[in-house]
């Protein structure tokens, strides 16, 4: 069985840094979630769509990571297909390529979770169509056995992101995984802490939010208190991917009964080796030591708030 399972988008980029172009590297969310996820174990699957084209490389690409690609299928055309153009050490942009398929097209052929899945312990839903997304959440919430589920948002420009604005989605997670500019972005609220505990509290789910370089924090449902995980003193390389990984080391900690706070650390470490190499698939898998290692690290830094 197929532990822990990631759904959402693959794509083709080419990365843009200075005068540095990597051509046709594989990415998106689905992807670098399932890299993140695979840090802590080892069970690990990937449902997504590829260009009918690349199939047989990208499954062979993923296998090679240690990843499960049974649950990748086909469309006509190239897939999704960006840009990823970095403007500075930390602000990039991503944009779709003239030769790309539509994220319509992405979310459509799809499909819907292969039963070989079905049995998983965790699944984290990726950056998607927001449709796509809350139906996966809705779906997933009534499979058998209880899984530990997890969202992360797409809030880019070419998405109607005001379909996330009804909460009631959280009800359907174990833990929703947004960053600090998508809450900005969408719900503007005056004091994001206060906000993040109050949704929380109604919607009975866990909220982790990414702050980038400055880590993360998390609150549970009906505490008041919030805990502050710091990010790890990687050697950054590239940032792409980082907040997917983040999720993906999250959702293994949840499926094994950590506390969220712990969860996030080990969310944390994940991104931690992610960042330290250009593209999802040349992340270092690390030794159980050495993640251990820089999960206590990270531990003994945790800092509670209360509110």
């Amino acid at each position: 069985m197929t532990e822990l399972v990631t759904i959402g988008w693959l794509t083709i980029d080419d990365i843009v840094q200075g005068n540095v172009v990597q051509r046709d590297v594989l990415g998106g969310g689905a992807l670098y979630s399932a890299v993140g996820a695979r840090i802590w174990n080892d069970s690990v699957g990937v449902h997504s769509v590829t260009g009918r084209r690349h199939l047989d490389l990208v499954r062979a690409d993923i296998e090679g990571f240690g990843l499960d690609s049974r649950g990748i299928e086909t469309i006509d055309g190239n897939g999704l297909q960006l840009w990823l153009l970095h403007e500075n050490d930390r602000d990039k942009q991503q944009i779709p390529k003239l030769s790309s398929s539509t994220a319509a097209e992405m979310d459509e052929g799809r499909g819907s979770l292969p039963d070989f899945y079905a049995n998983a312990r965790g699944f984290h839903i990726a950056p998607q169509g927001p449709t796509s997304s809350l139906a996966n959440a809705v779906h997933l919430a009534g499979l058998p056995g209880r899984p530990a589920v997890t969202l992360d948002l797409l809030s880019d420009g070419y998405i109607d992101a005001s379909l996330y604005r009804d909460l009631t989605f959280l009800h359907h997670l174990s833990a929703f995984l947004p960053s600090e500019s998508e809450i900005l972005r969408i719900w503007r609220p005056d004091d994001l802490e206060a906000w993040v505990r109050a949704q929380a509290t109604e919607h009975g789910c866990t909220i982790a939010v990414k702050l980038g370089e400055r880590g993360s924090f998390v609150c549970v449902p009906g505490e008041r208190r919030l805990v502050r995980v710091p990010a790890f003193p990687a050697r950054v390389v590239d940032t792409t991917g980082a907040g997917d990984s983040y999720c993906g080391g999250f959702l293994a900690g949840l499926a094994e009964g950590r506390p969220p706070e712990v969860c996030a650390a080990m969310g944390t470490v994940a991104a931690s080796y992610v960042v330290e190499a250009c593209g999802a698939l040349r992340t270092v898998r690390p030794t159980p030591e050495d993640r251990a290692a820089r999960l206590a690290h990270v531990m003994s830094r945790l800092v509670s708030t209360d509110l």
